[in-house]
């Protein structure tokens, strides 16, 4: 243990050695808090992990991460966390080297109550019997029993065909009405709040997308693109979350000239949220004047200020004079931020900016986030404090980004707040207040996607999700939606031997005129008839000279690798000539072999270019240019008769070749 740990410190990753002390760790977008769950635990308000646990459960994550590096670590450290605790509930010692069968079931206890998500206990089951394992194969406690989680993977929601999935679906999947409401309210926006939440809205509906990655959205977001019919199309610059990264959204025509126009008001609305951030980048320590200032030109940045200069210079209402005929500092109400310069008692423009800068200032300042290359002043959906206030007025030296709860409390009524929907007097056809959340917005367009046959790689990829298998969790169609469409796939009109061969699918041999069970195999130049589990192949995958092989007309490629093997063959047949006229011994033989298959490639061409052909048409070789060995054996014995050509080319099924 002391060696394993010894090791995983000098690893580099979450800052080496030097900051193996510290209870939080952070690597990029990674974050490690090794807080227990035994006492209260917050972002950055937390108890460490007991010793000599805390050690080992810093080893076990380096050491893990530095192998195999994550986003996120929370299920490990959720894990560690169960089991400290179990160790303390058991042993009253949290020493890894105590664990037992005991503490191991104690932890899944232990998991349950901390927890109340099944799809967290399966998860942080999963990662406790990885833990388990790995203290077992490197012998920290060589007689551990084998442990299996008790947790079973939770059903999906979105697949259940129970009343809790049609449940889950209805909350989750908005209604038509609700989605063309949001289009009835990007269109009759008229105040500024309305511009600007519908035109978020509108950049949803685009693509199945999350709030975040629209909030993180460049003033250049807008990019256009020829296609390969020569159409410009248009496209978002998009940053998508989950580990998808850079990519493109591609809009559908339909919706380009909506998302040109929200693009436009936001830039618009933003517009001096975006030279406020640049100034304060570009002159720190320097308060931007505005046209609410009091103080005349010149007035320098350490001279002080009044305090109705002051409430003039934050966006404040100034404050009424008192008996001597003058304002006190005691009259001006800040916040937070300001609090502290006033009670200095010297307030000048200088602190201000230093008050300002750290109060809208990100944590990834000047970037809008970690892993990202866009400034703060590029950011598309940048506004100022009180932009959308109806009593406040807006701060004119100030910036920010709105949160996905701002979003959503805009689309949704409560005791609270009316929603945008209300004021503009837009409710559900049976009389209901309207109620969206951003993330309505991807699982009704991924459910469209669905419901019209969109395959799941295009969907994935038009979503940015990482995998394509997420698309489930993102699927509402009913039961009975996705019965009718299997029933479709199934019943529906079986395409042609064309269609198949081409989308690789199976083709019978019945549907290639041999009356026998079974399935052709693909080849470069059609379909393989060869019953391998009788012989293997005797003609060591010449296909071309071979009767049981079959061509498909009308496949391009098929036709293009025909043409091409005729050329090469041709080659060769004249390689063999040259060395025949040469006197090479054996060179007559290759010159026979390389015109009995150029003869059976070139016809096989001609066949497969002719016009009087139809497409999908089976084309094989007849048994007579191709007797099998047994027949020639029999031949040559005289058992047997050599078969008969068939003079021209006939068409049957398959069609068959003649004389060359």
């Amino acid at each position: 243990m002391a060696a394993f740990i010894k090791l995983a410190r000098e690893f580099s990753a979450f800052g080496g050695s030097s900051a193996w002390e510290a209870d939080r760790w952070k690597n990029g977008r990674t974050v490690a808090v090794f807080a227990t769950r035994t006492e209260s635990l917050g972002t950055y308000q937390f108890t460490p992990m007991a010793d000599p646990f805390r050690d080992f459960a810093k080893a076990y994550v380096k050491y893990n991460y530095s192998f195999r590096p994550v986003v996120s670590v929370a299920y490990w450290l959720q894990a560690l966390r169960c089991l400290e605790a179990a160790l303390l509930e058991c042993c009253g010692r949290a020493d890894i080297l105590l664990l037992n069968g005991a503490v191991m079931d104690m932890a899944a206890m232990k998991c349950k109550e901390f927890f109340i998500s099944e799809d967290v206990w399966h998860k942080t089951g999963l990662v406790l019997a990885k833990l388990f394992d790995f203290c077992r194969a490197n012998r920290f406690v060589p007689s551990l029993p084998q442990w299996k989680s008790p947790f079973r993977k939770p059903t999906i929601l979105t697949e259940d065909l129970g009343e809790v999935g049609a449940k889950h679906r209805e909350s989750k999947l908005p209604t038509n009405s609700s989605m063309l409401a949001v289009a009835d309210l990007f269109a009759n926006a008229s105040t500024i709040e309305e511009k600007y939440f519908s035109s978020i809205a509108i950049l949803l509906m685009v693509a199945p997308s999350r709030v975040s990655e629209v909030l993180s959205l460049t003033t250049d977001c807008v990019q256009w693109e020829t296609d390969a019919a020569g159409e410009r199309q248009l496209y978002l610059r998009w940053h998508a979350a989950k580990g998808k990264g850079h990519t493109k959204k591609w809009v559908v025509p339909a919706m380009q000239d909506a998302v040109l126009e929200a693009v436009n008001r936001l830039l618009e609305i933003g517009k001096e949220a975006r030279q406020a951030a640049r100034f304060a980048f570009e002159n720190p320590g320097v308060f931007m004047r505005h046209s609410g200032c009091l103080t005349p030109e010149g007035f320098g940045q350490d001279e002080a200020l009044s305090p109705e200069q002051c409430c003039a210079a934050i966006g404040l209402k100034a404050p009424r004079p008192c008996v001597r005929g003058q304002p006190s500092w005691s009259q001006v109400k800040v916040s937070k931020e300001y609090r502290q310069v006033l009670s200095s008692g010297c307030v000048t423009y200088r602190k201000l900016a230093d008050c300002t800068f750290k109060k809208y200032r990100l944590d990834t300042w000047p970037d809008i986030g970690e892993g990202q290359a866009t400034k703060v002043w590029d950011a598309l959906c940048l506004h100022r404090e009180c932009e959308f206030h109806q009593e406040f007025p807006v701060k004119a030296f100030s910036w920010r980004l709105p949160t996905a709860n701002e979003f959503n409390v805009r689309f949704c009524t409560d005791e609270v707040r009316i929603s945008l929907f209300e004021r503009a007097g837009l409710r559900n056809p049976d009389g209901t207040s309207i109620k969206l959340t951003s993330h309505q917005f991807r699982h009704w367009l991924s459910t469209m996607s669905e419901r019209a046959g969109m395959d799941d790689y295009t969907l994935a990829q038009w979503a940015g999700r990482a995998k394509p298998s997420d698309n489930r969790h993102y699927d509402h169609r009913s039961p009975e939606e996705r019965l009718e469409q299997a029933r479709q796939l199934l019943l529906g009109e079986k395409p042609g031997l064309l269609e198949r061969l081409q989308n690789r699918s199976p083709v019978s041999y019945r549907e290639l005129g041999l009356d026998r069970p079974g399935t052709a195999k693909a080849t470069l130049y059609g379909m393989c008839t060869h019953d391998y589990a009788m012989a293997p192949c005797a003609k060591q995958r010449e296909c071309m000279t071979c009767k049981e092989h079959v061509c498909i007309k009308g496949d391009h490629v098929t036709l293009e690798r025909v043409r091409l093997l005729e050329e090469q063959t041709r080659l060769l047949l004249e390689r063999a000539e040259r060395a025949h006229e040469a006197g090479d011994f054996g060179a007559d033989r290759w010159v026979d072999n390389h015109k009995w298959k150029l003869a059976h490639v070139r016809t096989m061409r001609m066949v497969l270019e002719r016009e009087d052909v139809t497409d999908g048409t089976p084309v094989r070789i007849p048994d007579g240019h191709d007797p099998s060995p047994v027949r020639r054996a029999l031949m040559e014995l005289g058992l047997c008769e050599a078969p008969l050509l068939e003079p021209g080319v006939t068409v049957r099924a398959p069609l068959r070749l003649g004389k060359v």
